[in-house]
């Protein structure tokens, strides 16, 4: 693995940057605004990252929990090794061209699984 990151929808990106950078000291890392998306990354520690959301039509509210690998052959081998029906679906392209799938895991937390290209 080579990241943990903790996305969250919000409906205010500016405020939910200001919380985590102002009070808890994280970094804005990365930032987009595009196809009605806006969003920003921010280093917690070392490859652990916060990721805020803003898409229309999306409420507000955690996210998966997502367990970045180096690469989609990565992602196919934690699928693989995993009982079957554990996880939602096979391994799959997202909407913004990342590689993986969601599965719940213990006590039902959403758990994403994933490599960026």
């Amino acid at each position: 693995m080579t990241a943990l990151w903790l996305p969250f929808q919000v409906s205010d990106v500016d405020s939910a940057v200001a919380f985590y950078t102002v009070h808890l000291g994280l970094s804005q890392v990365d930032g987009w605004n595009r196809d009605g998306e806006r969003g920003a990354v921010l280093r917690a520690a070392g490859g652990a990252y916060v990721e805020v959301v803003s898409t229309p039509g999306v409420p507000a509210g955690p996210a998966p929990a997502a367990f970045q690998f180096g690469s989609d052959a990565a992602v196919d081998r934690v699928f693989a090794a995993l009982p079957a029906g554990t996880a939602d679906g096979p391994p799959a392209r997202f909407p913004r061209g990342h590689y993986g799938f969601t599965l719940s895991g213990p006590a039902g937390a959403r758990l994403m699984v994933w490599s960026e290209r």
